[in-house]
C-alpha cells in the first residue's frame, strides 16, 4: 500500500521524469510544474495531500503508521511543502465520502435572537435562539420551493404523516396562533460541520436537522397559512466529530418516544446497508426503510419491495441464525435473544439483503396458493430457514467474513427472477411439510412456534442439499 503511494508521489515531484506515465499522473505533473513556475507568487509553500484508497480496513496498524510517517518525513524534507497530509482511506470512510457528495448543501440565514452557549469539548461553536419562520423555511426549501428531503437523513425517522401529535402542531398554525408556536414546540436541533459567520448573517454548510423532522415537515405544508411572525426555536451546532454528533442525535430523540429500532438507523452498519440495497439491480431491487416511513407518500415503490429494520431482523435471525420460530411472534423477544448477533459493524451487508429478497419472493409466491394452503404463510420464517439449508453450496462462513459475498451470490442466483423462485418455493414448502410430518405436527399457526420444529427443518433441508455432506454446522459466526 505505501509503495504504490510512495512511487506515485515520487514521480510527480521527481527532478527529471524517466518512468511512462499515463494521462493522469501527466496532468498532476503539468500542474505542479504550473504551481512551482510561479512559486514566487506564493506566500508560503504549497501544501500537499496524499490519500490512499482502498476497499479494505484501517486498522491504525502499526507497521503502516510508521512507514507513513517515515514517507511523510521524505515529502516534507524536500523542502518543496509547507505541510504535507498523508491519509489512508478505507471502505468506510470512502463510503462516508460518497454520502457527503449526496447530500452536501449551503445556506445561508439571518439569525438575530440568538446566545452563544459555552465552550463545549469537540464542538467549535454552538447556538440558542429563534429563527423567523421564513428564515427557517431558506434551510428545507431548494430554489424552486420544494423540500429538501436530504437534510434529514440522520434523522432517526422520516415524517411520520398526521398522526395527533402533527395534526397539534398544524392546528396552532391553522388556528392563527403564531405568537404561541415558540412555546409550544420543543424545537429544531441543526448539526452543521462549517458555519461562517458575518454580522448576523450564518452560512450553514453541511447541515442536518437531526431533531425535529416532524415540525420542519408540519411547517413547510402549512407556510401558506403563516399571515403574521412566527418563530422557531433553534439550537444550531457547529462541530466536525462524528462521535459529538451522534450523541446529540440520540440524547435529543430519547426526550420523545422512538422505538429502539428508530435508534438503530444512527449506525454506521445501517447507513452502510442501506447504500447497499440502493445499488442492487431494478430486476430485484428492493428499498431499506432505515428511517420510519422513509418513503411513505413515495409513488412507483411497491409496498412488499420496502424492507423496515424490523422486517430485517427477522428475516437474518430466521435465515442465518436459526429463530424463524420467534421470529414469527415475539420480535421483543427475538432482538434480546440475538441483539449482539446482528447489525454488528464487522458484518457485511450480503446475508441481510439475500434474507429479504427471499421473503419478497415467497410472499408474492405465498398470495397465490389455494386458500387451504395458506397456512403455510404462518411458517415464512421457516421457508428462510429451509432455503439456506438446502440451497447453500457450503456452510455458512459468517455474517463478517470476506468469502460472505461469493456465498450469497449462490444463493441469490435462485431469487433473480420470479420463475427461479418458484422452483425454490415449490421445494422449501415441500420441507416445511415434510418436517411437520415427521413431527406429527399439523399446518397451523401455532406450531410455528416450535423449536423442535426449527431442528427438523434443517435436518430434513440439508438432507436434501445434495453440495453439502448431510451434517447441521452449529457455527453461526
Amino acid at each position: 500500500m505505501i509503495a504504490l503511494g510512495e512511487n506515485l508521489v515520487k514521480q510527480v515531484f521527481a527532478d527529471n521524469q524517466t518512468m511512462p506515465v499515463n494521462d493522469e499522473v501527466r496532468r498532476l505533473i503539468e500542474i505542479k510544474e504550473a504551481i512551482f513556475r510561479n512559486a514566487s507568487k506564493l506566500k508560503e509553500n504549497p501544501v500537499c495531500r496524499v490519500f490512499y484508497a482502498c476497499t479494505g480496513t484501517w486498522n491504525d496498524d502499526q507497521y503502516l503508521v510508521e512507514a507513513i510517517k517515515a514517507k511523510r518525513n521524505d515529502l516534507l524534507n524536500t523542502n518543496f511543502f509547507s505541510d504535507v497530509f498523508y491519509e489512508p482511506l478505507g471502505a468506510r470512510a470512502l463510503q462516508r465520502m460518497f454520502r457527503d457528495t449526496r447530500t452536501s448543501i449551503a445556506k445561508e440565514i439571518r439569525f438575530e435572537r440568538l446566545v452563544t452557549l459555552p465552550a463545549i469539548n469537540g464542538v467549535s461553536a454552538s447556538y440558542l435562539g429563534v429563527l423567523p419562520h421564513h428564515e427557517f423555511l431558506k434551510l428545507i426549501s431548494d430554489e424552486g420551493g420544494e423540500l429538501i428531503k436530504s437534510v434529514f437523513v440522520d434523522n432517526v425517522r422520516d415524517f411520520q404523516g398526521e398522526n395527533p401529535v402533527n395534526a397539534d402542531i398544524a392546528k396552532t398554525i391553522t388556528d392563527g396562533m403564531f405568537d404561541q408556536f415558540v412555546l409550544r414546540n420543543n424545537g429544531i436541533t441543526i448539526v452543521a460541520r462549517n458555519i461562517k459567520v458575518t454580522s448576523s448573517n450564518f452560512t450553514l454548510v453541511d447541515y442536518q436537522i437531526v431533531n425535529g423532522c416532524q415540525t420542519s415537515h408540519v411547517l413547510f405544508a402549512n407556510k401558506g397559512a403563516i399571515k403574521d411572525d412566527l418563530f422557531v426555536p433553534v439550537k444550531l451546532i457547529h462541530t466536525e466529530n462524528e462521535e459529538v454528533s451522534q450523541s446529540v442525535i440520540k440524547s435529543t430523540n430519547k426526550q420523545t418516544p422512538v422505538e429502539e429500532n428508530d435508534l438503530l438507523a444512527l449506525t454506521q452498519f445501517q447507513r452502510d446497508l442501506e447504500d447497499f440495497y440502493n445499488g442492487m439491480p431494478e430486476t430485484y431491487r428492493l428499498f431499506y426503510e432505515r428511517r420510519a416511513k422513509q418513503y411513505a407518500g413515495q409513488t412507483g415503490i411497491e409496498r412488499g419491495r420496502i424492507t423496515t429494520v424490523g422486517s430485517q431482523l427477522k428475516t437474518y435471525s430466521s435465515m442465518f441464525l436459526d429463530y424463524p420460530n420467534q421470529a414469527s411472534r415475539y420480535q421483543g423477544t427475538l432482538l434480546k435473544t440475538v441483539n449482539k448477533q446482528v447489525f454488528q459493524s464487522s458484518h457485511k451487508p450480503e446475508p441481510y439483503f439475500v434474507a429479504a429478497l427471499a421473503l419478497f419472493r415467497f410472499d408474492a409466491l405465498a398470495r397465490r396458493l389455494s386458500p387451504g394452503e395458506r397456512t403455510l404463510a404462518s411458517f415464512r420464517y421457516y421457508l428462510l430457514l429451509a432455503f439456506r439449508y438446502r440451497f447453500e453450496s457450503q456452510e455458512f462462513p459468517g455474517a463478517g467474513n470476506r468469502k460472505i459475498a461469493a456465498y450469497c451470490r449462490g444463493l441469490v442466483d435462485h431469487l433473480k427472477t420470479p420463475e427461479a423462485a418458484k422452483n425454490v418455493f415449490d421445494e422449501v414448502c415441500s420441507i416445511v411439510q415434510e418436517a411437520l410430518s415427521n413431527l406429527n405436527l399439523a399446518l397451523e399457526r401455532d406450531n410455528a412456534k416450535s423449536r423442535a420444529l426449527v431442528e427438523e427443518v434443517k435436518r430434513v433441508a440439508r438432507y436434501h442439499n445434495t453440495a453439502i455432506t448431510p451434517s447441521i454446522s452449529s457455527t453461526l459466526f
